[in-house]
């Protein structure tokens, strides 16, 4: 706001961009959040100026409205506002300016003082890439409190410093560097938090508790992950701690050697300031802040070094390993000859210091790292993988740079790494080889692999010592087997147990080959089951350690071998009786033979055969049931030359019937009796030796019965959806069959279905919702782009199904306002078309429910003209009937089928009261209207609608003729009419009020000239 009362520019009072496009509701609603606000504060105390203010600025509303309501002024008011916001954004320009010049007079900005004018200047600097270059290229440093910065509290202080002194470690990064050698001042904080869960956990497992050292230890590295290391700010204030802490221990040994002189010349202050350099403070001017404070508390006179010679020591190059200080130019450590000008392998700059580079990489620890990987390559040359891997890991940890770095520390510890990792391989592949060996009691592999590998093989000597005791066990029993007096028998027992001992003793195995097993006995081979599978059977042998190799032939002969030959198929290995040979079925009707041998340890027996037999399949059949016939279809199995059908009854005495085929794959019985069962046997015929082998055939029942009569006719009633769970409802109602049950169908479209279709249950394809149960069936449509439905009626019976006249449903809008009026033997009726509508049926009854339009014989189809918005028709009205129910339903045309909507339905009564109306014309004359009444009668208001042209069929349609008011008629009672020329004009009487038609009939007699 202006000084002097001057009134406020209002963009700049409601904060409205004057650049911005104008928007009057972003207007309105601006105003309508500063009156409240406005309102609220002028509700204070009067003596406060905002309370005045407040007050002043509601005065404002009305001038507000109108400067802003008008462009021309409103164009004004923000030429105003942006001259405003120019001079305050060149006034904070130019404060930006002296605030950034007066902080910079000392040689360096503070961090607070940058993040401050940020916050306080941010839309000047972005505007000005210039005065962020200024800000962005100032030397920066740390905030500190005092010499040191920001310090841990007192307290945390005294306790690291007493834990530090029981750990005899000088700083917590040297406790760290106990667990990660990696460890340093320039480590990330994750890296010293692990460093410090090592160390704990390294503490905890040591068994002498009562050490000091390991009681500190384990406290330090609790303190570091609970506090000094818990935020970057938390670990800020520890590094200012530790820098003061040795700046405190500098200056009393400082005071201590000068303590008679008490004064301190300049070169000493130089020493002062070279040694705190050597012991990692870098801030020389935090520490001849700290010197000089210190010095004059205690009164000494202090002269300070030339700024020549503080420039000089400020400039010195530190030693990255020893910390010695050496000249700007020295190309070595004049200490310990570490090169100073190599550059950084991390970051590729030369500023080395004590502990590595300022990046944070330890370039200090490179004869560590170095004399690390001779370590691990000495380990490697004595297979100690596990100690090189350790000397590896710690090496690594500390010299961290990308895998593919041409460093030379790297590149020699990547040698190292891949000699370690091939080492290790080959550990890994000679395990792989000889544990599946030690497992199956191949010793003898086992043992020649163990004698060759290397002593850093896990296990080595363990699994080395018992294959060769295996194998010594084993060989013992072979030299007693050999023996002349060791019977056949036993020697078998021995041979076998010494390959049980070791199962790649050879010579055991040579032996046991010359003694071959006895053959299995009882050898059978039977066809079993419908897939024209083998059981093959045999006893087994009493001899120990025997398997068994089941072999099988095409043809009569006797398998040569246990091996797969041409002709000859190795079933199974390692077998068992009783065998089940499914694969008989690949070669069904082939004569085949089967042979057994017997196996032990490599020496087979001579094989134990059993008899030819012929795996033969049967045709798959397939049996279906009509009237007064039985149809039989199959599929002959491969190799089968004839196919054989027999009939009979069950139960029946008789021999079967044999039937001839009527075509290929196919015979139809017709010389059968409805209801009566019969079964039908199918055999294939395969060529065999002696003429046709058959097979054992497929039986199949069935029932001839009479066609039943088609399911339906199906009534569908329909309803809108309730509280949004369903798009549409269908209520289906059907007759119940006298036997068998009836499913419906629900498809869409015409779907594929069709009327007279019928087949066996299991293969006449029912696609679509299908719901089954008692009439009547509720099916609630979710799919809102359903329009046009099928709902076909299928009868499941015998096996058989049996498909209805489907009802072609459609979903959409009903008629509307369907209305009747009994007009002698007619009932005259009248709607609304909905949209889109062009046909209707209408179906009437006198008595009983009327459900659905298309159980009607035959209903009327009232076709829409175009461009009506009603339509009616008049339907006939037994002598008699007082009540008729009508239903109106639309039919929708879709890939040339009618579909038919659930339509509306209503019954209508006859009035008791009955009065015959006509119209009246006599020549040129104006037309007259007479009401007859046999008896007095009160009329309603009525009134008279004509159309030319066409028929009249509720009260929109046509025209008002007249309006007549209640009127009483006692025999005859006549209305003028307007005068009209067209004489083609059809009339209709209706009551003024709809609800009013119930009371009187009006009938319109039909008058001759």
């Amino acid at each position: 706001m202006t000084a002097g009362g001057e009134r406020p520019n209002y963009f700049v009072l409601l904060e409205i961009d004057p650049d911005a496009p104008w928007d009057r509701m972003v207007f309105e609603r601006t105003l309508s959040e500063a009156q409240k606000q406005w309102t609220r504060r002028s509700m204070g105390l009067q003596s406060l100026p905002a309370t005045a203010e407040a007050k002043r600025l509601l005065g404002l509303l009305k001038d507000i409205r109108q400067v802003m309501g008008d462009p021309e002024q409103r164009k004004a008011e923000g030429d105003r506002a942006r001259k405003q916001a120019r001079a305050a954004r060149l006034a904070r320009r130019k404060e930006f300016k002296a605030r950034f010049a007066l902080m910079a007079r000392r040689g360096f900005v503070l961090q607070t003082e940058v993040t401050v004018l940020y916050e306080d200047f941010g839309d000047i600097l972005a505007a000005d890439p210039g005065l962020r270059e200024q800000l962005d290229g100032a030397p920066v440093r740390p905030v500190q409190d005092g010499p040191a910065g920001s310090r841990l509290d007192e307290r945390t202080e005294t306790q690291l410093r007493d834990l530090l002194e029981s750990a005899r470690e000088r700083s917590i990064y040297d406790v760290l560097k106990t667990a990660d050698p990696a460890v340093n001042e320039q480590s990330p904080r994750e890296t010293l938090l692990a460093a410090a869960d090592m160390l704990y956990l390294r503490q905890h497992h040591r068994k002498n508790k009562q050490d000091p050292a390991i009681k500190a230890l384990e406290r330090l590295s609790g303190l570091a992950k609970t506090s000094l290391f818990q935020s970057d700010e938390q670990r800020a204030r520890l590094d200012a701690s530790m820098r003061l802490e040795k700046l405190r221990e500098l200056v009393e040994w400082f005071l201590d050697v000068l303590g008679t002189a008490r004064s301190v010349s300049g070169g000493q202050v130089e020493a002062f300031l070279e040694e705190a350099r050597t012991r990692g403070v870098d801030d020389l001017s935090v520490a001849l802040g700290y010197l000089r404070e210190r010095l004059a508390k205690d009164g000494w006179a202090v002269e300070l070094p030339a700024p020549e010679d503080e420039d000089r020591v400020r400039g010195m190059v530190q030693c990255p390993r020893c910390a010695g200080l050496n000249g700007t130019d020295a190309e070595t450590c004049f200490v310990c000859a570490f090169p100073l000008r190599e550059p950084c392998p991390s970051c590729g700059a030369v500023e080395p210091r004590f502990g590595g580079c300022r990046c944070g990489f330890p370039i200090g620890q490179r004869d560590v790292v170095d004399d690390l990987a001779v370590q691990a390559s000495e380990a490697l040359d004595a297979h100690r993988l596990a100690q090189a891997e350790t000397y590896l890991d710690r090496a690594e940890r500390i010299w961290r740079l990308p895998a593919r770095s041409e460093d030379p520390v790297s590149v020699r510890l990547a040698k190292v790494r891949t000699r370690w990792t091939a080492a290790t391989r080959e550990i890994e592949r000679l395990l792989a080889a000889i544990e599946p060996l030690m497992g199956t009691r191949q010793y003898v592999a086992a043992a020649g692999l163990l004698r060759a590998a290397p002593d850093g093989l896990p296990r080595r000597r363990e699994m080395l010592a018992r294959a060769e005791t295996m194998i010594g066990e084993a060989r013992e029993l072979c030299e007693v087997a050999r023996r002349q007096a060791t019977p056949k028998a036993r020697s078998i027992e021995l041979y076998s147990e010494a390959l049980r001992l070791c199962a790649d003793l050879e010579p055991a195995r040579v032996e046991l080959a010359g003694i071959p097993p006895d053959p299995p006995a009882g050898v059978r081979a039977t066809v079993a089951g419908e897939a024209a599978e083998v059981l093959v059977t045999w006893e087994k042998s009493p001899d120990p350690d025997v398997s068994y190799v089941v072999v099988r032939r095409s043809g009569p002969d006797a398998p040569e071998s246990a091996d797969d030959l041409p002709g000859q198929r190795r079933v199974a290995e390692d077998a068992e009786p009783p065998l089940r040979d499914r694969s008989a079925a690949e070669v069904a009707g082939r004569p085949l033979t089967y042979a057994v041998f017997a196996v032990r340890f490599g020496a087979r027996s001579a094989p134990g055969v059993a008899a030819t037999v012929l795996a033969a399949l049967d045709a798959e059949v397939r049996c279906e049931a009509g009237d007064g016939r039985i149809t039989l279809t199959w599929e002959p199995p491969p190799r089968a030359v004839r196919v054989e059908v027999t009939r009979r009854e069950p139960g029946g005495t008789g021999p079967p019937v044999v039937l001839e085929p009527t075509g290929p794959s196919r015979l139809v019985d017709t010389g059968v009796r409805n209801g009566v069962r019969y079964e039908y046997t199918v055999r294939a015929g395969y060529p065999g030796p002696d003429g046709l082998c058959w097979s054992a055939g497929r039986s199949e029942q069935a029932t001839p019965t009479p066609r039943p009569a088609p399911p339906g006719p199906l009534l569908l009633t329909g309803s809108s959806a309730r509280y949004g769970l369903y798009a549409h409802k269908t209520d289906i109602r059907f007759p119940l069959p006298e036997r068998g049950e009836v499913r419906i169908v629900r498809q869409d479209g015409a779907g594929s279905l069709r009327e007279g279709d019928e087949g066996p249950r299991d293969r006449l394809r029912l696609d679509g919702f299908v719901l089954s149960g008692e009439p009547p069936l509720s099916d609630p449509i979710f799919d809102r782009g359903s329009e046009f439905l099928s709902y076909v009626p299928v009868l499941m019976l015998d096996g058989m199904a049996y498909v209805g006249r489907p009802r072609r449903y459609a979903i959409r809008e009903e008629v509307v306002d369907l209305r009747g009026e009994f007009a002698g033997r007619t009932l005259a009726l009248g709607w609304w078309w909905p949209e889109g509508s062009g046909r209707a049926l209408v179906g009437h009854r006198t008595s009983g429910e009327l459900l659905d339009v298309t159980a009607v014989d035959r209903p009327l189809t009232v076709t829409r003209a175009a461009g009506e918005t009603t339509g009616g028709c008049a339907v006939p009205v037994p002598a008699g009937e007082t009540a008729v129910n009508v239903i109106v339903a639309l039919v929708v045309q879709k890939d040339g089928l009618d579909f038919v909507t659930g339509g509306v339905r209503r019954e209508f009564t006859r009035p008791e009261t009955r009065v015959e109306y006509h119209v009246r014309r006599s020549g040129g004359r104006r037309p007259v209207l007479v009401l007859t009444a046999s008896a007095p009668v009160d009329l309603p208001a009525l009134v008279l609608r004509g159309r030319s042209g066409g028929a009249v069929f509720t009260r929109e349609d046509g025209d008002v003729v007249a309006a007549i008011g209640p009127v009483r008629v006692d025999g005859h009672h006549t209305v003028p009419l307007p005068k009209s020329g067209a004489q083609d004009i059809d009339y209709r009487l209706f009551t003024a009020s709809p609800g009013a038609a119930s009371s009187v009939e009006l009938v319109l007699r039909t008058v001759t000239a």
